[in-house]
């Protein structure tokens, strides 16, 4: 049994004349005939009965019209639904992100671009650590990050830089330095700076040593610490004090400030991370829309 055998029952079922159903299915009436007799022989049941006059369905006809029916439109969809997948209209992305590209937006801003062409498409957000993103990327279990830069990708990584921004410098409240409108690298030099846990060329590391690079000294760091809002908290707490992104100046914890840096050193880049080879249509535009800047 073929669906081509369900469309000529159902043709047949529906105009009740076999001339008319084979007019309708372009066909011969002898070769329709010839197909239902064939159905009803692999079914073994009647599902038609015919007289000169008229042809009417049996018991088991009408039956099996209902389910012949709901086969043709589980078939048309089925159809759908690969020819939507395969133009990347529908399917799901996975996608990790760091907490200071969520705080200067880029992660929305892409994803709200994304849906505008692509709303049956399914977006799956994950907080996610940088080092453990590039891990997933290339283990295929997540399909795009969102992170600041690192120096290198694993093999078969690929990432677009996305946004540039400055560095400011996170203080306690009633540090002697609060109440300044801007810090230069050299005023640092006695502090003690909390620094994120992650590996050197993933993390924030390198823009707190260019800070002692600028201001002549060695940064003191006395912890590390796993997350960014961790390391504002105890900066609230008096504990040291932080380089961070800008963007977590939207971070409003009770006892932190956020400094400009003047002059400012290296600027954090913020890149979204992919398979080279992507294969998957729907991830695909979402990394095509990446690479064209289009985030607004």
């Amino acid at each position: 049994m073929e669906l081509r055998h369900l469309r000529y029952f159902v043709a047949v079922a529906e105009e009740l004349h076999f001339s008319q159903a084979a007019e309708r299915l372009h066909i011969s009436p002898p070769s329709l005939t010839e197909q239902i007799r064939n159905l009803e022989q692999e079914l073994g049941a009647p599902l038609l009965t015919r007289t000169k006059r008229n042809v009417a369905l049996t018991d088991a006809g009408a039956h099996f019209l209902e389910e012949a029916r709901a086969t043709l439109q589980q078939a048309e969809h089925a159809a759908l639904v690969a020819r939507l997948a395969g133009r990347g209209e529908i399917g799901q992305v996975e996608i990790g992100y760091a907490s200071s590209p969520a705080c200067a937006g880029l992660v929305t801003a892409a994803m709200t671009a994304y849906r505008r062409t692509h709303p049956q498409v399914s977006l799956s957000l994950s907080p996610m650590k940088a080092a453990r993103q590039l891990e997933q990327l290339a283990e295929g279990r997540l399909d795009v990050g969102f992170l600041r830069a690192p120096a290198r990708y694993p093999v078969g990584i690929s990432a677009v830089i996305i946004a540039r921004q400055p560095v400011v410098i996170a203080l306690p409240s009633d540090h002697k330095l609060a109440e300044n409108g801007s810090i230069s690298a050299a005023m640092l030099a006695e502090e003690r700076f909390l620094a994120p846990t992650s590996e050197t060329e993933v993390g924030l590391f390198q823009h707190t040593a260019a800070v002692g690079q600028q201001g002549k000294f060695v940064a003191r760091i006395v912890d590390r610490i796993p997350d960014l809002l961790t390391i504002l908290t105890l900066v609230a707490a008096g504990v040291g004090i932080a380089v961070v992104p800008a963007s977590c100046s939207c971070l409003q914890i009770p006892g932190v400030v956020y400094k400009p840096l003047s002059p400012q050193t290296k600027q954090v880049e913020f890149a979204a991370a992919f398979r080279r080879n992507e294969r998957a249509p729907a991830v695909k535009a979402f990394i095509q829309q990446l690479r064209a800047g289009r985030l607004r």
